[in-house]
């Protein structure tokens, strides 16, 4: 989102488009012993149309949608697989369920890159959308629901059907009602739209049309080895459903959708600079000044860093660079140098980097007062370059930065 906003901003293309698509959206996949198909969902679009050449356009944003699928199992299903009861018992774990449904949903951003054509005019034009799209989805929640579960057990070892113990975990539920979840992955899928779009006020342009989408890779490759429901020793009442996707009746999951389409497309090309009126011509003597002798001695006062190895600048020689940047903004045309120098003398040493370190928090003061960092040279001294030979108790004085004008 942050990348798409800083191109918006940089931009000087066509429209950004507020859209709503809204059908059957949900997702497609082999049902062993039963059947699935989509509900009603939809998406919200925030898109950038770029155009590319003649009537081409490129159109990519972010997408946010809701898929919602619906699997039924017929009455009368059986599912068994075997499982093992609290007293570690193995057996044959039967349920026929009456009526079972359930209700898969899952949110959805989207990255879409479409290559957009439109017909000629200004009025009225047929477009139509092709290209791809990346989803990323989260977590699908399924609410399930059945008239009626019979759950048995049946004993190999002892040859023992077991079907009227609801406290022990087998026997009849009516109206059962219960959730499940499950984990999805980023795929890819075909993404396509096609209508008319309409001029509108202010030069905004309405699309309406129709909108498809195949997914291409798998939101989930196949179901896991669950049962449908897990074996509860502590009764029936406390049965944990672990959903049709979880089973291996469920093949390769994706995405799938169609429906209709309304977009609104508001027009943000930027509008023409306007040209500010040319100065006034000075004669050649006033139209840029000579600096005078005490502006240029002014501009020489060094700048004196305190303690060894001290980069920051000096709260003590920000007004002195304040009237450098005052002298400059009335001469525009001086450059200057600024040289970073350093002290090593017996006792006290500095490292030669410090010297174009001082510099440079010269010339960063002097840009933040407007000063263009091309009117700058910047550079150091590789070694001491004392102001007072001789005389240690000026050492402090060595630390400094020396500004001229070039």
């Amino acid at each position: 989102m942050i990348c798409f906003i800083a191109v918006l901003a940089q931009t000087d293309a066509q429209g950004l488009s507020i859209g709503l698509d809204g059908g059957l959206q949900g997702t497609q996949y082999r049902l062993q012993d039963g059947t699935n198909g989509l509900l009603p969902g939809g998406s919200l679009s925030l898109l950038y149309t770029f155009p590319v050449k003649g009537r081409w356009s490129l159109l990519t944003g972010i997408t946010g949608g809701v898929y919602r699928t619906a699997a039924r199992f017929p009455d009368g299903a059986v599912f068994s697989d075997y499982q093992v009861d609290d007293e570690s018992s193995a057996f044959q774990y039967d349920m026929r369920t009456t009526g079972y449904k359930e209700t898969q949903r899952f949110f959805a951003a989207g990255i879409p890159l479409l290559l957009q054509y439109h017909t000629a005019g200004a009025g009225t034009q047929w477009y139509i959308d092709g290209g791809g799209k990346v989803l990323f989805p989260s977590g699908v929640s399924s609410k399930i629901s059945a008239q009626q579960l019979s759950l048995s057990g049946y004993y190999p070892d002892y040859n023992i059907m077991v079907s009227n113990l609801p406290q022990h975990g087998f026997g009849t539920i009516d109206n059962w009602k219960a959730s499940a979840s499950a984990a999805l992955r980023p795929a890819a899928a075909l993404s396509a739209a096609t209508g008319l779009s309409f001029r509108l006020p202010r030069g905004m342009r309405l699309y309406a049309g129709l909108y498809a989408e195949y997914g291409l890779t798998a939101l989930k490759a196949r179901g896991d080895s669950m049962p449908l429901v897990t074996y509860s020793p502590t009764g029936i009442s406390g049965l944990h459903a672990n959903g049709i996707l979880d089973m291996q009746n469920a093949g390769r999951m994706t995405s799938l959708a169609f429906g209709l389409q309304v977009r609104i497309s508001l027009e943000t090309t930027r509008p023409a600079l306007k040209l500010r009126p040319k100065p006034k011509q000075l004669p050649p003597d006033t139209a840029n000044p000579a600096i005078s002798d005490e502006e240029a001695d002014l501009i020489k006062q060094p700048v004196i860093f305190g303690p060894i190895q001290e980069i920051a600048l000096p709260e003590v020689a920000r007004p002195h660079l304040d009237d450098i940047a005052s002298v400059m903004m009335q001469h525009p045309t001086i450059r200057i140098s600024i040289v970073g120098h350093i002290c090593n003398s017996g006792t006290e040493t500095e490292d030669p980097g410090v010297g174009l370190a001082r510099a440079e928090a010269v010339a960063r003061y002097l840009k933040s007062k407007g000063i263009p960092r091309s009117r700058m040279d910047i550079g150091a001294t590789g070694e001491s370059d004392p102001v007072l030979p001789n005389n240690p108790a000026a050492n402090y004085r060595k630390r400094r930065v020396v500004i001229s004008v070039e």
